[in-house]
């Protein structure tokens, strides 16, 4: 049986994950799966039977049915897993081979943990070769189990967030124990959630049902950063007036919400914190028109909401597009480097060209440094 299972779903709209097939293939960790998971008409569609033979570690497993969204998706992917430990990734991502050693560091040194996070790197295929920009990469490699109440407030109560809260916990680029994934899953099924928004119902269900959680400061990953839009599925409330249709925090306010209602509980989302989370997803629109529609939409959900009490803390300033950070070098505990370095075009070979700068595995988990003449 796997150790680890690494979850590849692909949707409709996904390219065939063989560039990600075959990074992976190059980093020898013989004790993983990684699964491939889809309904079998995209499956035929984008041939993923032919990309099985390329690693023997690679299983492809279709869906017959027709599943409704990529949450039912994620779902029938976890029950054809074999890993004690469950991580998942979409197609044009990355992620470090060596997440098992980490986890079995972990477990021996901590005991029973539910999740395990860690800097995922948002890396945008979209950026303009040849203009100047920066990605930050964390220069400290510790791990550190996380106070519990302290993420629910970051990911809940919106303490210190941006449009998003800081909370990295959930199946999504992070790794989750199976018992616990199995149980988290099982509380969505028994939802009758529907949507594509999987990685917030994950992250808002992971950080509420969880005991024990560990973060790693080194990057493990990273994620093929996309500017949000409109899913062809999000969930409506009668009783709440945010959703997915107005804009990524609208879409993560709608399932906190729901996730209360299951437990019988009011969500508020300390109304300040959230509706500057609001502000700052209309300042994410560069253009002037489609920020003027988010602002819009936000507004009168705003009002609509408990009142409309909150209304008058709405002031978004259009910024227009941003000035991007051309810093290098080292700054504290981070290291800013080329967003294009070494000709990196997307998150896969970027990740590909930092892993090698990067602190070893071995010695996160506590072995000391090869010397030169043990290394030889």
């Amino acid at each position: 049986m796997a150790k680890l299972s690494i979850l590849v779903p692909v949707t409709v709209r996904d390219e065939p994950p063989k560039t990600l097939l075959s990074l992976l293939a190059e980093r020898p960790a013989p004790d993983i799966e990684i699964l491939v998971a889809a309904e079998a008409e995209t499956a035929e569609r984008l041939d993923l039977a032919a990309l099985g033979v390329i690693d023997s570690r690679i299983r492809i497993v279709t869906s017959p049915a027709t599943l409704k969204t990529e949450l039912a998706l994620w779902s029938f992917a976890i029950e054809a897993s074999r890993g004690d430990w469950l991580t998942l990734i979409r197609p044009a991502d990355m992620i470090d081979t060596q997440l098992l050693a980490i986890a079995d560091f972990v477990s021996g040194k901590l005991g029973l943990v539910d999740a395990i996070a860690w800097n995922a790197l948002a890396i945008s295929a979209d950026a303009e070769p040849g203009r100047s920009s920066s990605v930050a990469i964390p220069t400290k490699f510790d791990l550190a189990e996380l106070d519990k109440t302290e993420m629910l407030k970051a990911f809940y109560l919106w303490e210190g967030a941006g449009n998003l809260p800081k909370m990295p916990f959930g199946l999504y680029h992070g790794l989750l124990r199976r018992e616990f994934c199995l149980s988290v899953d099982r509380s969505i099924r028994e939802s009758g959630r529907q949507h594509d928004l999987p990685q917030w119902e994950w992250a808002a269900r992971t950080v509420l049902m969880s005991e024990k959680l560990v973060f790693c400061s080194r990057p493990l990953s990273t994620i093929d950063g996309k500017t949000y839009r409109v899913p062809p599925t999000y969930m409506t409330r009668g009783d709440f007036p945010f959703h997915g249709g107005i804009g990524i925090t609208a879409a993560l306010a709608e399932i906190q919400f729901s996730v209360f209602a299951e437990m019988g509980a009011l969500w508020s989302g300390s109304q300040e914190n959230f509706v500057r989370a609001c502000v700052y997803d209309c300042m994410t629109e560069s253009d002037p028109q489609r920020f003027n529609d988010r602002c819009n939409a936000y507004y009168a959900a705003i009002r609509q909401w408990e009142g409309g009490q909150h209304a008058a803390l709405f002031r978004p300033q259009f910024v227009g597009e941003r000035v991007p950070d051309t810093r290098r070098g080292l700054n504290g505990n981070l290291l800013f480097v080329d967003r294009h370095i070494a000709g990196a075009r997307d998150a896969q070979e970027f990740y590909d060209v930092i892993r090698n700068f990067l602190v070893p595995i071995g010695i996160v988990c506590g072995k000391p440094a090869e010397t030169p003449a043990a290394a030889a």
